[in-house]
């Protein structure tokens, strides 16, 4: 069951990223309301003993490590967009070279599916780069919470309570930064995918060309079929001339002896009406 998961989640990160999303947010939820209801919180206290410039540092790094998610979100944003235009201009030279590939229903019912699933992949990687660079702070303090402060009388107890809401902030932050960095793991993994299935795509269109080499075109065989055709008329004009010819000879041969046995004929009329004038 654990490598069906793990399959199912490697061929559809989302499915893995929205499940693990939604747990981190329900744990967001929660803890914003403690918050809010002032309950105390393990890890916001331990902020209440800390330095005023070590909290800040790690609220600065939070912060830094969520800029540098979404600086990695543009960066796939343009690898999404140039494999568009790379599956655009590719699918557009094959439909030039289309009389040149393996001509077969399923063969080209995969490759179908094949740019298929990278432009799904590729549409999928896009969004969730978008979740990532728009993605603004849920969770944060209002007016209400300074005033708060402001009203606290010794100066010890405002600088705890400073420290208490910056480890608050720092709790949420990082429930974003958990958040933003599975969009990005997210975004990548279908990045991934996508350019899997155009690997694929494009290693069936070689073994396509390699196919079709060895079976000739269908214009080239239409072609040899008509030479083929013409070939066999030739000869069978060939044949009927060669009979006709013969039977000219025959008909010539005829006449000749028609005219032979005339002259024949001819002769010996004339020999009878000689003898009947001499007898007379």
């Amino acid at each position: 069951m654990a490598i069906i998961k793990r399959v199912l989640y490697a061929i559809l990160p989302m499915i893995n990223c929205n499940s693990v999303n939604k747990d981190v947010g329900n744990d967001q939820n929660e803890t914003w309301d403690k918050i809010q209801q002032r309950t105390p919180l393990p890890d916001v206290e331990k902020f209440a003993i800390m330095d005023t410039e070590d909290a800040q540092y790690l609220i600065d790094g939070i912060r830094d490590n969520i800029s540098s998610l979404q600086d990695k979100a543009k960066v796939t944003a343009v690898a999404v967009t140039l494999a568009f235009s790379m599956v655009g201009g590719i699918s557009s030279y094959m439909l030039n070279l289309k009389e040149k590939l393996y001509a077969n229903e399923l063969f080209t019912g995969i490759l179908v599916f094949f740019i298929i699933a990278s432009c799904f992949y590729l549409i999928v990687s896009g969004y969730y780069s978008l979740l990532t660079l728009n993605s603004k702070p849920k969770y944060d303090f209002g007016p209400d919470d300074f005033e708060y402060i402001s009203q606290i009388s010794t100066e010890e107890k405002k600088k705890e309570q400073k420290l208490i809401m910056m480890g608050e902030h720092y709790n949420m932050t990082s429930y974003q930064n958990t958040i933003l960095n599975n969009f990005v793991d997210c975004s990548n993994n279908n990045l991934r995918n996508a350019l899997i299935s155009l690997g694929i795509f494009f290693s069936l269109i070689c073994i396509s060309f390699a196919l079709a080499g060895d079976k000739p075109l269908k214009q080239e065989q239409l072609i040899k079929d008509v030479q083929t055709e013409i070939k066999t008329l030739q000869n069978e004009l060939d044949e009927i001339g060669i009979t006709i010819k013969k039977d000219k000879k025959d008909i010539n041969s005829s006449f000749k002896q028609l005219n032979t046995k005339i002259d024949k004929i001819t002769n010996v009329n004339s020999q009878q009406n000689e003898q009947s004038d001499k007898s007379q």
